[in-house]
Formats: structure tokens, C-alpha cells, sequence
């Protein structure tokens, strides 16, 4: 059966962090306030909250999340979990880019020149910031907290010796823009594990033990286990400690000399 499984959740949701900088004020954090932005190809580009970056880059605005397999201390995978881009992307991308969220509340992705490439649609609403939280999820948020707008995005990836505790999920909107694909993989409490786009089912492990836990081997198998510890579904073994399941690329995957290796598909 498969290495055991001894770290921590993949997937994790907390609030936004309280008090953080303003990024215009400072260092990179992960807060954005209303009358304020942030602005390709400048130190002002981005927002981070542990393993999660919201980027600006020339045309386009990425949410990443960065993966340290175990035993390791630096990054050894940056998945992308969130992308929204200019439909019609210039041969050579110059445009200092903004993310502006503006006075009225609205969020908006707008080339210099002031074309809007897209917006969250929240003016006036009562939104004054920004928050990117530490479980990789963007909200639109009032001054007592309330959301308004939330991109929905979580953790997309579970590293090797890492669980997907019952009742979590990991997800990923890379694909919306190319293919109007959202792509989850949730632990459901009643013990099954299943990958769908969108609503659709596309992919299940048919396990049936109310409580269980996914979990991702050093050797590369993705498995269902039971509360009490036993293995009742598993993938095949082909990866190393260097694998990780990339929802969004739906399956497992090794890194082998910076490269990525296919080890098994969902579905």
C-alpha cells in the first residue's frame, strides 16, 4: 500500500488577515483598499498571502499558489488557479495593466488607456476592499466585512504526504476563460471522492465510508482513506515525493528536472 500520510490539510479556509498594509503603503500584503490599485511592471504589482500571489501583469491578472514538497524549503511548483486576460492580447505585451479597485467599490482590470478588459460589477455596493485570504480565495468586502463579490478560488493542489480532509475541496478557474471549465476535486462527507467540471461528474472513486480523508503518497498514489486509518481506494504508483495532483491540469503530476510529468489523469 502507500507511504503514509503525516502532514497537514491541503485545503485550508481563514479569514482575511486583520490590520494587513495597504500594498501602496508598503511591502506586498494582502489587502487592497477602495481609491487604490495596483499596476503592472512596477514594484506595485501584486498582493500575497503565504503560498498565494494575485499578480499584475502586462494584459492580464493571475492568482498562483506556490507548492513546497516535503522536506524541502523552497518552491518547487507554482500552480495557477485564477486568470482573467485581455481577449485580444497584442503581439508584445508593454501596457502597464491595472487592477483598480475603485472609490464606487468596483473592481476592474483596465489597460492604461483606460479600456476596461473586465470588472466584478460591485459599484456601489459598499465595497471598500480587496482581500486576498490565506486559504487563496479573493473577496470583495465591506467596512463591517460582509462579502459582496468572491472569486471562488481555493487551494488547487495537494503536494505529495499531504490530505484533502473530509468535507474540503480543491478547485481552479484557470480553465473558464479557454473553456468555461471550473474543475473541483471534493472529499465529500459521505466518503467519496469526485472530480467534476462544472457540475458534471467526471470522475469518482465510488468509496462509501462517511468521514474519509484523501491523501497523496511520496510515491505519487492518490488514495481514499477511512477514519480509522485503512487504504479502500488508490491510484497507481508511478510518482515520487516530487508529485502533486494540479487540479486544474486535472490529475497527478512529478516534477522531474523542472519539467512536468504526467503520473495519472482524473477521468
Amino acid at each position: 500500500m502507500g507511504a503514509a500520510l503525516v502532514l497537514g490539510s491541503a485545503s485550508t479556509f481563514t479569514s482575511p488577515t486583520a490590520g494587513a498594509a495597504d500594498v501602496n503603503g508598503g511591502s506586498p500584503g494582502p489587502i487592497l483598499k477602495a481609491c487604490h490599485n495596483l499596476r503592472a511592471l512596477t514594484s506595485n504589482d501584486r498582493l500575497i498571502n503565504g503560498p498565494y500571489t494575485l499578480s499584475v501583469f502586462s494584459e492580464y491578472v493571475q492568482l498562483s499558489q506556490n507548492v513546497v514538497f516535503p522536506g524541502e524549503q523552497s518552491v518547487g511548483y507554482e500552480a495557477i488557479n485564477w486568470t482573467r486576460t485581455n481577449p485580444r492580447m497584442p503581439a508584445t505585451a508593454t501596457d502597464q495593466t491595472l487592477l483598480a479597485l475603485y472609490c464606487n467599490g468596483d473592481l476592474a482590470i483596465r489597460r492604461s488607456n483606460g479600456t476596461v478588459l473586465w470588472h466584478s460589477n460591485t459599484a456601489n455596493r459598499g465595497v471598500t476592499r480587496l482581500a486576498l485570504t490565506s486559504g487563496g480565495n479573493l473577496l470583495l468586502l465591506t467596512a463591517g466585512g460582509a462579502v459582496v463579490w468572491q472569486a471562488g478560488t481555493g487551494s488547487s493542489t495537494m503536494p505529495a504526504n499531504s490530505i484533502l480532509p473530509s468535507n474540503r475541496k480543491l478547485t481552479s478557474d484557470r480553465n473558464v476563460e479557454g473553456w468555461g471549465v471550473r474543475d473541483s476535486l471534493s472529499m465529500q462527507t459521505d466518503g467519496n471522492l469526485v472530480y467534476r467540471q462544472n457540475v458534471k461528474v467526471v470522475w469518482q472513486s465510488n468509496t462509501h465510508v462517511p468521514g474519509s480523508r484523501a491523501g497523496l503518497t511520496t510515491r505519487g498514489q492518490l488514495a481514499v482513506i477511512t477514519p480509522d486509518g485503512r487504504y479502500i481506494w488508490m491510484s497507481r504508483s508511478v510518482g515520487s515525493r516530487h508529485s502533486l495532483l494540479d487540479v486544474g491540469l486535472g490529475g497527478v503530476y512529478e516534477l522531474v528536472d523542472n519539467n512536468v510529468t504526467p503520473v495519472w489523469g482524473l477521468g
